[in-house]
């Protein structure tokens, strides 16, 4: 069997070809990010107030802890009084 030829691509043996094809990339890599985005955003969006509403609906979830009835945290409790009155 015949071997296939070989490719060559000058413009990556030089330095500058490289960053410029790193450029490339990340520029691509950015701009179809921010298009999915773009098209999803309804979508997404969508999901997530949908969600929001099954959490908040839930009966089944215990409440949420008030401040005045939280325990003292571990440093208050073991802190010594430092007032003199």
């Amino acid at each position: 069997m015949d071997k296939a030829p070989e490719i060559h691509f000058p413009k990556l043996d030089k330095s500058s070809g490289k960053k410029q094809t790193a450029t490339a990339v990340v520029g691509a890599l950015a701009v179809a990010w921010l298009a999915v985005e773009f098209v999803f955003k309804p979508l997404l969006s969508k999901l997530n107030s949908s969600k929001d509403k099954s959490v908040s609906e839930d009966a089944t979830a215990p409440p949420a802890a008030d401040a005045d009835t939280a325990a003292p945290a571990s440093e208050d409790a073991a802190a010594p009084s430092t007032s003199d009155a």
